[in-house]
């Protein structure tokens, strides 16, 4: 009889395909990789056939976390304040590393490999992934991964990072040095020509049509806003949606995405909501501000 699989689901940004990478290199490449977002259809036919459940920097809702928990070998790693939170009681006795002061691919690196050093490219991306900035080549690296083929099946740049080979993160950092001063110059302009300033909840805010980024937010906060707003629509399941990034360094915005249905850091949080006359939710305490 056949063995059943392990199913890994992983977050769809750099932490959670880093965090996967991790996982393959640990349990090898036979295991099965899901990609998911927040609101996404949950792979029951890919949980189900499995025998264990690896979930690295990513929650499913409290009850169907249970099931999983109750039914299969469930491995969960993550770093999420608001996931953390809901989860907190009933995950007490499950396999894994929760932690919010560490990216989720830091917390799997060191949950599979105790004893090993963290290597640097992981280092690095989870220094930009908890808005930590404390490597001096964090963004360009983060850069220049982003425009590789970084999924975590991908050995021919995982296997290289994953064992520390330091000039392949060189030559990461070196290619994203170039595109990531480009891509400032071209945020700049951006949050110029197409920022407008709100209040949001009762903050200082610039919202912008684009998609959210830790860079864009930062380049917003430059300017003296408390939050900065990126919303994008786009459709999820048939239904037309706006998708909303909140960046704050001085407010925790975890606790106004929770308050719409989403989550995540302190620092850098997201939710959606029904596409409606605005790109505030109906019961957003929000208003355009005329600065002119």
């Amino acid at each position: 009889m056949k063995n059943k699989p392990t199913l890994c689901l992983y977050h769809n940004d750099a932490d959670g395909r880093a965090s996967a990478a991790i996982v393959r290199r640990a349990l090898g490449s036979e295991i099965v990789l899901h990609e998911i977002n927040y609101g996404n259809p949950i792979p029951w036919d890919k949980i189900e056939a499995a025998e264990q459940v690896v979930i690295v920097d990513f929650s499913l809702p409290a009850a169907d976390m249970q099931h999983i928990a109750d039914t299969k070998s469930l491995i969960w790693i993550d770093h999420h304040q608001s996931a953390l939170d809901e989860l907190g009681t009933i995950s007490m006795e499950w396999d894994g590393a929760r932690d919010t002061s560490e990216a989720a691919c830091v917390l799997t690196w060191r949950y599979f490999y105790p004893s090993d050093e963290v290597p640097q490219a992981i280092v690095l991306v989870g220094d930009r992934d908890i808005w930590r900035w404390a490597e001096k080549d964090t963004g360009a690296f983060s850069e220049g991964l982003f425009q590789q083929y970084n999924q975590p099946e991908n050995d021919k740049l995982w296997e290289p990072l994953l064992n520390n080979d330091k000039q392949a993160v060189q030559r990461i950092i070196d290619q994203g040095a170039v595109l990531l001063d480009a891509r400032l110059r071209s945020i700049r302009g951006e949050v110029n020509n197409y920022g407008y300033p709100a209040r949001f909840e009762g903050y200082r805010t610039l919202v912008i049509n684009r998609s959210g980024n830790g860079d864009l937010g930062a380049r917003i906060r430059e300017l003296g806003y408390q939050i900065a707003y990126c919303y994008v629509d786009n459709v999820q399941n048939g239904e037309l949606k706006t998708f909303v990034s909140l960046y704050s360094d001085e407010i925790d915005v975890s606790k106004i995405a929770r308050k719409f249905g989403g989550g995540g850091h302190p620092g850098a949080s997201g939710f959606n909501f029904k596409r409606g006359a605005t790109p505030f939710p109906p019961e957003a305490n929000a208003y355009i501000v005329d600065e002119g």
